[in-house]
């Protein structure tokens, strides 16, 4: 199980490229997560923290909007916010899981 997993979101939830935020917010970030590895970390119990950079834009339309995230066990992986770190527009937030 990977510990740590990263995305860059729109408020609407849709992927937005990383390499378009601010440098800080790049380097707050590290590397993303592919959305496939996702899905397939949070199948099987998750990464214990993810960091998310959210982005003032909405994307909008059907297409953006993306399934839930399978567990094996069908129920919900509970994280908890731990840390926000503003960069301009840009919001990190810093989510573990809880135990």
């Amino acid at each position: 199980m990977t510990s740590r997993a990263a995305a860059a979101l729109t408020w609407d939830g849709a992927r937005h490229p990383a390499r378009r935020l601010p440098a800080p917010a790049r380097a707050f970030l590290g590397p993303v997560t592919p959305a496939k590895k996702l899905a397939a970390l949070l199948a099987q119990g998750g990464p214990a923290e993810l960091r998310i950079c959210w982005v003032p834009r909405l994307r909008g339309g059907a297409d953006v909007l993306v399934p839930p995230f399978a567990t094996a066990d069908g129920k919900r992986v509970a994280f908890r916010m731990v840390r926000t770190v503003s960069f301009g527009p840009v919001l990190g937030a810093v989510y573990r899981r809880n135990v």
